[in-house]
């Protein structure tokens, strides 16, 4: 029984590490998630043809409404760019039609605009990644997963072939692989410069990207900037993400950190009245003056004792309350008002069950990853619960 349960405490920790590696890969970004108006989108407006043509110099054109949008965007990015290393503006399409003359396929769109350097770069197998002048320049290339480049031109180096997109002609420039989570929706996936069409589509949501200089206050700062350009959007913090993943095995050890504690406070009690019994022995045959040494050693032994398990047992407790410095909007403003207990419970419960949520691909990748570490951990501690009451009733008598 006992090689069985430690074969599955083992094959369960191993998961649990696993799953927090691939958590912490996702990476470090504030991310903010909006749905683009409409208006938004549009370009310029087509020229009349026939009438009369002045012979004046025309006047400047004016910039289109996604132009603006886009200005709006730099003109947000470089006033904090003390505050950002790199950020990036994407737009996002599920299951966009792609076709050659011979084959069709759909895949995830995103199209990109900004700090191309904001992002993670996707593993190489052929070509090469966008450059930032293709999104400065609106150049009609693209970066298509393996999966897309053997469904649309039946091999995996389809570099400088051309597919029809939306209306348009792309250039294949690169090719990565694509390993698809629980985050993608698509089986395939591209990247375009978000300039590269001349009529935008309407995109279903679009992000900026961010990689903040600074730590969560600095993040918060951006977020709120980012409600103020844009109103009605998401906020997702992925360092915060990533640590909420974790928060499971973070409850299970400290809790396991609490149990310990008691096993080493009790085993000290234990130990502490079998020395004690053991000095007044030593007075039998030895007066208190010469032994003073040794009540020195035993005291010094039994303060260690103590001290290691109140030790473990505040470090324990100081780790499960670690994450309401994480997160802030836990905490009511006042600790011991009911009212504000249950203003702060219900804030964070209407912001975690509205009906509209905008996500992003690393969201719903975390959520699925934290489900798998919280079934996983609840699993270890209920394999965990006899053991640690068999030890506990080893010391639980002091005599």
């Amino acid at each position: 029984m006992w090689i069985k349960r430690t074969v599955f405490l083992v094959l369960i920790s191993l998961l649990i590490v696993l799953f927090v590696i691939q958590a912490n890969s996702a990476p470090s970004l504030l991310q903010y998630v909006f749905v683009p108006a409409q208006s938004n989108l549009m370009g310029r407006p087509a020229r009349q043809e026939g009438g009369e043509q002045e012979e004046e110099t025309p006047a400047r054109e004016e910039p289109s409404p996604f132009e603006r949008f886009l200005a709006s965007y730099d003109e947000l990015v470089e006033s904090q760019r003390d505050n950002l290393n790199a950020a990036v503006l994407s737009a996002h399409l599920p299951a966009v039609s792609q076709a050659t003359e011979d084959n069709a396929a759909a895949g995830e769109l995103t199209a990109l605009y900004g700090d191309l350097h904001a992002l993670d770069p996707k593993l190489l197998l052929s070509g090469r990644l966008l450059y930032q002048e293709d999104l400065e320049e609106g150049k009609p290339v693209a970066v298509i997963d393996e999966g897309l480049a053997i469904a649309l031109f039946r091999q995996g180096d389809p570099v400088n072939m051309v597919f029809q997109m939306l209306g348009q002609q792309f250039t294949v420039v690169g090719v990565t692989r694509h390993k698809r989570s629980v985050g993608d929706r698509a089986e395939y996936g591209l990247m375009v410069p978000l300039k590269a069409f001349a009529t935008q589509p309407a995109w279903e949501v679009m992000s900026v990207q961010m990689r903040s200089k600074g730590g969560s206050g600095t993040r918060t700062g951006l977020a709120k900037v980012l409600e103020q350009w844009q109103a009605g959007g998401n906020a997702i913090d992925l360092v915060k993400e990533k640590y909420r993943a974790s928060l499971p095995l973070r409850v299970l050890l400290c809790l396991l950190g609490m149990a310990g504690a008691l096993v080493v406070l009790r085993f000290a009690a234990r130990q502490s009245a079998r020395l004690v019994a053991k000095t007044r022995e030593w007075l039998k045959v030895e007066y208190a003056q010469r032994l003073l040494h040794r009540y020195l050693g035993v005291g010094l032994v039994i303060f260690l004792m103590y001290l290691t398990g109140v030790g473990l047992l505040v470090f324990s407790f100081t780790q499960l309350l670690a994450p309401v410095y994480v997160f802030p909007e836990w905490v009511p403003a006042i600790l011991v008002e009911p009212k504000e207990i249950a203003a702060t419970f219900w804030n964070n419960q209407s912001a975690a069950n509205s009906l509209l949520s905008l996500r992003s691909r690393e969201l719903l990748f975390l959520d699925a990853i934290r489900g798998y570490i919280l079934i996983l951990t609840a699993l270890a501690g209920a394999f965990l619960i006899t053991p640690l009451g068999k030890l506990l009733k080893v010391f639980k008598k002091t005599e």
